[in-house]
């Protein structure tokens, strides 16, 4: 009796859902039809970059907010830079202390120049005594061996005299060198103790400034970001299906999230080549055709790109096209499956290039 009762119900429930099921048929129209590349996005400052610390250190000052326009050079977050300063004055004593070795009263080559005269005096000396013995030797009042000795003494004066030359010569290149080191390290110390004070590299709009007096802030941290403080753009990103029908000066619509039910116009700019990893997406950069005061930098934001348009073509509603590209016809109280050759298929329509006539009725795929 159970049984019979179960098998009764389902019967019921079965009957009742046939019952309940409607066809719904559509005849096609002739109408004109967009195709549109959906992406999501956001306002960008034009130039737009993040600035970033080019050391470690605690912050001691932030001198900019959000919304500042700030100029070439000007400094807008201070870090500690004591460890640098002390660096930089000891490059500076070394450079001091380099120069002053390498100048022409400094002790070293004074000392060499003493040297050099004492040897020129000698060489003087000895060159008077070897003409003296080599006049006598002529007239038989030396020996041979008393103007040998003098011309060697002579010799060994020159030679001495060359080789403190070049003393004085490689002595004078070797505190040249290491004036020309010092200075390198005390610019070098004196540019590293000025990257503790960050700024900025141009005539920029502050959007974003990242950290706050005490931090301690890393190498290559980002700190603040900066840009065009003249124009806003839009950023979009676009997936590998669709990148090939977005082509430049396409017309794009864009609703902002911070103003839903509002669309903007504007026009695809740029279309970056290569293919953002980070955002498995390509990018497309676009303009608006007219700004309004309240877009604000960093807005998020939804765009369809019209990337093709039809005027007088023959559509069918999207609902009635399956999966595989088929409509089910209804001629004559039978219903036939036909594949049909597809054109634009919108969100609501499908261009439908071959295989129906305005006559037919397409039954919706419900």
């Amino acid at each position: 009796m159970s049984r019979l009762i179960l098998l009764l119900s389902f019967t019921s429930i079965f009957f009742f859902s046939c019952k309940q099921k409607k066809e719904v048929t559509a005849t096609p129209v002739v109408s004109a039809i967009t195709e549109a590349v959906f992406a999501p996005g956001h306002i960008e400052a034009e130039s737009q970059f993040t600035l970033t610390a080019m050391n470690d250190g605690y912050i001691k000052d932030v001198l900019v907010s959000e919304g500042d326009e700030v100029g070439a050079g000007q400094n807008l977050i201070i870090q500690d830079n004591a460890t640098a300063a002390i660096q930089q004055q000891t490059a500076t004593e070394n450079l001091h202390i380099a120069e002053q070795q390498a100048a022409a009263n400094s002790a070293v080559l004074q000392e060499l120049q003493a040297q050099l005269d004492a040897a020129n005096d000698k060489l003087s000396n000895d060159k008077t005594q070897l003409e003296r013995l080599q006049r006598l030797y002529t007239t038989n009042s030396v020996a041979k061996i008393d103007v040998d000795n003098a011309q060697l003494s002579y010799d060994n004066s020159l030679n001495n005299v060359k080789a403190i030359q070049k003393n004085i010569a490689a002595t004078k290149l070797n505190l040249q060198q290491t004036v020309v080191n010092s200075r390198g390290q005390q610019q070098t110390a004196a540019v590293n103790s000025g990257y503790y004070n960050i700024k900025s590299p141009g005539k920029y709009k502050v959007f974003s400034v990242l950290k706050k007096k005490g931090e301690l802030v890393r190498k290559g941290e980002a700190v603040a970001i900066l840009g065009s403080a003249e124009s806003l753009k839009i950023v979009l990103s676009i997936d590998e299906a669709s990148i090939a029908k977005v082509q430049l000066q396409q017309k794009v619509l864009i609703e902002l999230n911070t103003e839903k039910g509002k669309t903007y116009t504007g026009t695809v700019t740029k279309i970056l080549p290569s293919f953002n990893v980070t955002e498995q997406a390509y990018t497309v950069e676009a303009v608006f055709d007219t700004t309004a005061a309240t877009i604000i930098n960093g807005t998020l934001l939804q765009a369809n790109i019209i990337v093709a348009k039809k005027e007088n073509v023959l559509l069918i509603p999207r609902s009635c096209l399956s999966p595989d590209g088929k409509v089910l016809v209804k001629r004559k109280n039978k219903t036939d499956t036909l594949q049909i050759k597809t054109g634009i298929i919108s969100n609501e329509w499908v261009e439908v290039l071959s295989g129906l006539t305005v006559n037919d009725k397409v039954i919706k795929q419900l």
